[in-house]
């Protein structure tokens, strides 16, 4: 048996399989046997039979790969051959001490083909017993079990028989991708426990405020807002209340505590009453100021309305009157002219003393017409200023109108009685629903407001009537029952006097969203899609509900068994 290992695959090998320049004969290897070759250099092999002394190269002893043969007909490895070339200048043969010229030296194909037929036992033996001719064992080592190979797993350094690979990467590698016990998502094995410890969101862990719960990470946020541990404030904080502990000493607090917060409720309620009265004297005052300055401001512009009416008269007289005076500058320069030719010098200059005189009148009017013309300009600029004031005056005055209007029209006792002007305008404009101003079951009671759908909406859209009920946020929400429970009467009054209104009633469901506490400004609307059709609300046989293109609706709730706080 005969043992060989070959140089390392990096040594330097041209296309041809000699080095470039080497030899002046050109070799006809392939790019294919260049790699069995470069792999065969890279292993230890072990043949089955005994070699042969013509396969053996005579300066290294070794088995011949890429055999080249010299002109005196002896066989060499490659890298041998070249090294006698490159090494000295005259290079002989070790056997017969012939001249070794590099044009003579070629690849040996056949002796080639010779050695890759020789039988060889795997190179993983004694592990692998299989057997081979040599161009075979390149083919045979991708499938061996005895072949060492990495790791497939990226991350993984770990060398194996290709025969453990598949359990190591699936079973054992602890970089293996496998899913998180709790989200499901994929990890290395390795850093499931990491993900684990640190942002897996499923993971159930101890609440940070060390409250006995155990919450799913990403549920953390939303456990705060109840957690009984957290630092908050009374709910009755607005009204003076300064109790700030943990949570569930403040919900003890609060119960304990009610009579202390209704007392804080009152008294603010009190000064809001107060305030409300206030603002009210107020709104009258400024409503008799703004119409006082209003007719003041009437007064101080009309005189300027007039002033500068006066002022376009004036300038278009003096504009006619301008070019009146252009025409006889021009005429009078003509006759000075015509002068001067036909009189001599001393007759013409009484002449032109006259007509000078003349010019310098003309100049003083033209002189006064432009001290009216700046005049006139800063007459034009007073009057823009006072009209926008006047207009900023009348904007504020309609809008206190319409806060005083609302603060007048607020109901405190369940009541309100809703006036639609143009009616037939407002039914056909694309906004498809009216809300009427808030109304209150008590000074502090609930909030309610009224949505009309003129045009009619839902199931009567375009036929009907649609009239609804909202429950809206209010300030004493927190100290009223819930849900809602009042039954509620929506009212089309008759305006005939003979009182034939159309009216509908109806009555909490307890389990519908639109009766719990608000938790926006408005509830959900409830009421009547097809409160009345068109045909009967505006040609009724015995009632005028639309009349002067106006419409009373009327909303009343039951508040019996309300107690004002």
């Amino acid at each position: 048996m005969l043992y060989y290992t070959g140089p390392m695959a990096n040594e330097e090998i041209a296309s041809n399989g000699v080095r470039a320049g080497g030899f002046s004969r050109q070799n006809s290897g392939t790019a294919g046997s260049l790699e069995i070759d470069t792999f065969l250099m890279s292993r230890s092999l072990k043949f089955v039979h005994k070699l042969e002394d013509q396969y053996m190269c005579p300066s290294c002893g070794r088995v011949v790969l890429n055999p080249h043969q010299t002109g005196c007909g002896h066989i060499f490895c490659y890298q041998c051959i070249r090294a006698f070339l490159e090494n000295s200048s005259v290079s002989k043969c070790p056997i017969d001490n012939a001249l070794i010229k590099s044009n003579e030296v070629f690849q040996d194909n056949c002796c080639k083909r010779e050695i890759l037929n020789l039988e060889i036992y795997c190179t993983n033996s004694p592990n692998c017993s299989y057997t081979m001719p040599l161009c075979r064992l390149q083919e045979h080592l991708k499938t061996c079990f005895y072949e060492s190979l990495q790791c497939s797993n990226p991350g993984c350094t770990e060398v194996m028989y290709r025969k453990d690979l598949k359990e190591h990467t699936e079973s054992i590698c602890v970089y293996r991708m496998e899913p998180c016990p709790h989200c499901k998502r994929h990890y290395m094995l390795i850093q499931i426990k990491d993900h684990e410890n640190t942002i897996c969101p499923e993971v159930t862990v101890p609440c940070p405020n060390k409250c006995s719960q155990m919450i799913k990470r990403h549920k953390l946020k939303g456990h705060f807002n109840e957690c009984p541990e957290v630092e908050t404030d009374c709910v009755y904080k607005k009204y003076g209340c300064s109790v700030r502990e943990k949570r569930v000493k403040v919900q003890v607090h609060e119960d304990a505590a009610l009579n202390d917060h209704l007392l804080l409720v009152l008294e603010n309620n009190t000064k809001l009453e107060k305030q409300i009265d206030g603002l009210q004297q107020s709104l009258l005052l400024k409503h008799q100021e703004l119409q006082e300055r209003t007719s003041s401001l009437e007064r101080e512009v009309q005189p300027l309305v007039q002033q500068v009416t006066k002022s376009d008269h004036m300038l278009s007289a003096v504009q006619r009157s301008l070019e009146e005076q252009k025409d006889r500058v021009s005429t009078v320069q003509l006759q000075l002219q015509q002068l001067t030719r036909a009189l001599g010098q001393d007759s013409a200059r009484t002449e032109l003393v006259q007509l000078k005189s003349s010019l310098e009148t003309l100049r003083q009017q033209v002189s006064v017409i432009e001290g009216l013309k700046e005049r006139l300009g800063v007459l034009e600029d007073n009057y823009m200023r006072h009209t926008r004031l006047l207009n900023i005056h009348v904007d504020q005055l309609q809008r206190n109108e319409e806060r005083f209007q609302e603060l007048e029209s607020t109901s405190y006792n369940g009541k309100l009685i809703w006036k639609i002007r143009e009616y037939q305008k407002k039914k056909k404009e694309v906004t498809p629903f009216l809300i009427s101003v808030p109304f209150y079951t008590g000074r502090s009671g609930y909030k309610l407001c009224a949505r009309a759908y003129l045009n009619g909406d839902g199931q009567g859209r375009g036929t009907h009537l649609s009239v609804y009920v909202v429950l809206m946020r209010g300030d004493f929400d927190s100290l009223l029952p819930w849900p809602f429970q009042q039954s509620v009467t929506l009212t089309v009054l008759d305006q005939s006097g003979a009182r034939n209104d159309i009216t509908g009633s109806f009555k909490p469901d307890l389990t519908s969203d639109s009766f719990h506490r608000p938790t926006s400004e408005m509830n959900k609307a409830t009421g009547f899609p097809c409160f009345i059709s068109h045909a009967d609300l505006e040609a009724p046989k015995n009632a005028a509900f639309v009349k002067d293109d106006t419409l009373f609706i009327k909303i009343k709730v039951d508040t019996t068994g309300l107690e004002d706080l």
